[in-house]
């Protein structure tokens, strides 16, 4: 078995020699990597912060797998800050830790995809 440090340089390579920067990887992939039959999260978590120092985030996919970004690419991204984006009543209600969640966690899902039959 490799250690998450191996296993992450090598996982940076391929990233790197694919030219994109972001990718989809498989649990596979990263299992035949580090010559393991099995992911613990705990070796998992390892290679997210080693891989890091190669300039790239790792994170686990709901659909199974993981994701990579070049960290890089995030430099230039738009800054988000709850000022521009939380209306005053929110701000305030927030401070005084009387949120009303439930309409927070309906607005943070993600989208639903369009499950529609174009046919």
């Amino acid at each position: 078995m490799r250690t998450a440090r191996e296993t992450a340089v090598l996982l940076a390579v391929i990233l790197n020699r694919s030219g994109h920067t972001r990718a989809r990887i498989s649990g596979k992939t990263i299992k035949l990597l580090a010559l393991r039959q099995n992911l613990r999260s705990a070796f998992v978590v390892e290679v997210i912060t080693e891989i890091a120092e190669f300039g790239w985030i790792l994170f686990e996919l709901g659909s199974g797998g993981f994701g990579a970004v070049q960290a890089k690419t995030l430099e230039a991204a738009k800054s988000v800050t709850a000022k521009r984006l939380l209306t005053d009543d929110e701000r305030r209600a927030s401070r005084r830790d009387n949120v009303d969640w439930a309409a927070f966690e309906l607005e943070a899902r993600p989208p639903q995809e369009d499950t529609t039959d174009d046919e």
